[in-house]
């Protein structure tokens, strides 16, 4: 079994490196939404690009606070200024759950042709 996710997750890295951006780190709270309860928490996660204004595929992992559970997610958020907010599924203990998210997220701007456009850097 081990086995098997292992060549699944090498094979779409692989796919997926050519067409990817330079990805992004971000750090935010989160809400899901599954059974009969809402659960909220924070969380990591790594976007598929850092460019500002755009959309992003997601993957990472919550601390739900109320359930006290690691929640592993896949999903998209939209990356603003340094922002972002995204809609996810997670796996939780009775299978998978709705969940959205805001946070931080370091992102590029886009320079315009006169210099005028902004960039953020460290």
């Amino acid at each position: 079994m081990a086995k098997r996710i292992l060549t699944v997750a090498a094979f779409t890295m692989a796919i997926g490196a050519p067409v990817s951006a330079d990805p992004s780190l971000g750090f935010g709270l989160s809400l899901s939404f599954g059974g009969d309860d809402v659960d909220y928490g924070v969380g990591v996660r790594v976007f598929s690009d850092d460019e500002e204004d755009s959309l992003a595929a997601s993957v990472g992992v919550d601390y739900m606070l109320k359930s006290r559970r690691i929640r592993p997610t896949v999903g998209a958020a939209y990356l603003g200024d340094n922002t972002y907010i995204g809609l996810d599924l997670g796996l939780d203990g009775d299978g998978v759950d709705f969940g959205v998210g805001i946070g931080g997220v370091q992102t590029e701007g886009t320079t315009s042709g006169d210099g005028s456009g902004d960039s953020t850097e460290f």
